[in-house]
């Protein structure tokens, strides 16, 4: 198509849209504009379902073929432009239609039957090709705008989808709907060595678990293993249809959240009470500050050391109520922490603190005896005791390495406790066995 020609359907497209816009505002139809201008020559798009971003459900491209070039057999040709091609400016013919995208405009429609609502369903064949593809027409025979020379319908395939589904319950869990034109695979959850945490990409969440494994069966044995994989629907272009758009996904779940830790700052910026943690280096916490929901919360969850050690802790209790405080406020019931080894850790009750209704140990205030501690160690590490803290009553408990509890179950090594703040010879701190006692001097 030469520039003029080019020019005069663009405008001409304006027209048209609006004359299907506004409906019977208008005193001429598209067609009767067309043929006041010398456009004989009409090809026509039908939405067929559809309907365009102008809110019209058919646009009209015309041409005048009197001045344009013949090709060896006679006839002009036409290179047709598809409605939502740049060229025409800001999308403006762009089809839609919820919940399907377009496979393509063919010239031939073919009804198959209904659908669930009693809409016509069809196949399709003769897709347009607008890379390569033109309209050959001739000139010798008459031709009218009002009679379009082709028609191409809008070929509609529902969008994919994928059905997640809890592998150890079988429920559903959420969906995901995407255009297979534009999404061309998709990610499996992997882990991220930035943040630590799991990046889920579009697969669903689920409180409370961290993904694992995803499966094409119920049974749980065809593994999605690669780093993306394909939906397993197929579009057939010739017919303008699709086959298996919806995908079931079988997702296995590892219990609690999880993180991986390769470095001392994705341990910070993930600590929680109720939190999982694989570690997989050794951590470093000089000039870093220890979580403080660690040091007076009720730690839940689960940490797997891997034979890594956390080194270089200083922590201090400062908080002025009746708290239990360590490294680890509560090891609760349902802890677990194992592979594990504390070096250099230098935890300090500090002046002010009421210590009465207290329990505090390097380890943690109290230990359950429920708690699964596996292999963990603590090694060449301090518990000091700030000189102004008032211990004129009995109750608490102050432990080199829990306050209450089993410290047998830690395996500590050239672990002391001292004196410390302003005035460290006013009290004195002895230790037996795990126990650690503090007395005024007289």
């Amino acid at each position: 198509m030469n520039k003029k020609i080019r020019i005069a359907l663009l405008a001409l497209l304006t027209v048209a849209a609006i004359a299907f816009t506004t409906g019977c505002a208008l005193e001429r139809s598209p067609y009767e504009i067309n043929n006041s201008e010398d456009y004989t020559v009409s090809v026509k798009y039908d939405a067929n379902g559809g309907v365009f971003t102008t809110n019209t459900y058919v646009i009209v491209d015309s041409f005048n073929i009197a001045n344009m070039d013949k090709n060896s057999d006679g006839d002009c040709e036409i290179h047709l432009i598809s409605p939502d091609d740049k060229n025409r400016g800001n999308d403006a013919f762009k089809a839609i239609k919820n919940g399907y995208f377009l496979a393509g405009w063919y010239a031939e429609r073919t009804e198959t039957g209904k659908d669930s609502d009693g809409n016509p369903t069809y196949s399709y064949s003769d897709k347009w090709d607008f890379e390569k593809d033109t309209l050959a027409v001739d000139p010798a025979k008459e031709h009218s705008a009002d009679k379009p020379v082709l028609t191409l319908y809008a070929a509609w395939v529902p969008l994919f989808e994928i059905e997640f589904y809890a592998a150890d319950s079988g429920e559903l869990l959420s969906n995901y709907v995407f255009d297979p034109t534009v999404v061309e695979s998709i990610k499996l959850p992997a882990w991220d060595e930035e943040t630590g945490a799991i990046e889920m990409y579009d697969f669903p969440e689920r409180k409370g678990y961290t993904f694992n494994e995803a499966f094409l069966d119920s049974d749980l044995t065809e593994k999605l293993s690669d780093e993306s994989f394909l939906h397993t629907g197929v579009i057939d272009y010739e017919t303008g249809t699709a086959k298996d758009h919806v995908m079931k996904l079988y997702v296995d779940w590892t219990e609690g959240e999880w993180f991986r830790i390769y470095n001392t700052e994705q341990f910070l910026d993930n600590a929680s009470v109720n939190g999982n943690y694989e570690i997989l280096a050794d951590l470093d916490f000089a000039d870093e500050i220890w979580p403080t929901s660690f040091m007076y919360g009720n730690f839940t969850g689960e940490i797997r050391g891997n034979g890594h050690t956390m080194k270089n802790i200083e922590a201090t209790q400062t908080n002025n109520s009746k708290v239990n405080s360590g490294l680890f406020g509560n090891i609760t019931e349902s802890a677990k922490i194992s592979d594990l080894t504390f070096e250099n850790v230098t935890f300090t009750v500090k002046g002010g603190t009421r210590v009465v209704g207290s329990s505090f140990g390097l380890f943690a205030g109290t230990l359950s005896n429920e708690a699964k501690i596996t292999n963990v160690a603590i090694k060449t590490s301090t518990l000091k005791i700030d000189s102004s803290c008032y211990f004129g009553v009995d109750d608490y408990s102050i432990g080199l390495v829990c306050g209450m509890g089993d410290p047998s179950v830690i395996a500590a090594a050239d672990i002391k406790a001292q004196s410390a703040g302003d005035e460290p010879d006013k009290i004195i701190v002895t230790t037996n066995g795990n126990t650690v006692t503090v007395s005024e001097k007289e």
